[in-house]
């Protein structure tokens, strides 16, 4: 460093030494903070109808190959990033995702008690892997409701299975306001604080008129 440059630093104040140290204290505090915890995503069972056979597992659900149109419902796009427990994305996981159609029916093989269609023109499933940033997308449609048992109705979900290379969560993605979550034991069965992680608000709207929702997930350490 020169003379003249340290010179010129002589002539900072002592209050622009001080208050750059504040703020660059808060901007340290503020970091350490958002990154000491996050609120971990809920587990959920997996489900009977996790897929046996798959042909399709790209991340646009409502097309197939050699099928005649689009999937029956409405068509929605998920997204969200995959963190760790102190909020840090985790990049390269993989995520697989399935659920029923837009009439409540799984392409599954134990499914043969629900007497709705299959959509042949649905996917059903879907395999991707989040970038470096633990950042996911998909398109796939809202799945319907079910009977469970006696008169129990499984709301509308979407089943996720994420394995990155150091932990893995198997939960369910709900959506939020919908009538039938209040009686669901899966849903119910998870703590008052907790079951917010597993509801999502599809109040955006893309160009294209089609709804969006974010779906985060936090990872616990293994």
């Amino acid at each position: 460093m020169t003379v003249e440059r340290l010179t010129d630093l002589s002539q900072i104040s002592r209050r622009a030494l001080v208050g750059g140290a504040v703020a660059g204290g808060i901007s340290m505090v503020v970091e350490n903070s958002v990154n000491a915890a996050c609120l971990l995503t809920a587990k959920q069972a997996e489900g009977p109808f996790y897929p046996e056979e798959v042909s399709e597992t790209d991340w646009d659900m409502t097309n197939v190959v050699g099928g005649t149109g689009r999937a029956s419902g409405e068509v929605i796009e998920v997204s969200g990033q995959v963190r760790d427990s102190r909020c840090y994305s985790v990049g390269g996981c993989i995520l697989e995702i399935w659920q029923a159609n837009a009439r409540g029916r799984y392409a599954h093989i134990r499914d043969t008690g629900n007497s709705q269609p299959l959509d042949h023109n649905f996917q059903g499933y879907a395999r991707i892997v989040a970038d470096g940033n633990g950042n996911y997308r998909f398109v796939t449609i809202v799945p319907g409701s079910y009977p469970a048992d006696g008169d129990w109705i499984r709301p509308p979900h979407i089943h996720f299975k994420v394995k990155s290379a150091f932990s893995s969560l198997t939960t369910q993605m709900y959506f939020d306001g919908n009538e039938h979550n209040g009686q669901d034991y899966l849903l119910n069965g998870v703590e008052l604080e907790d079951r917010h992680t597993l509801l999502v608000k599809f109040d955006q709207i893309r160009a294209n008129g089609m709804r969006a929702g974010k779906f985060d997930l936090v990872l616990a350490d293994d």
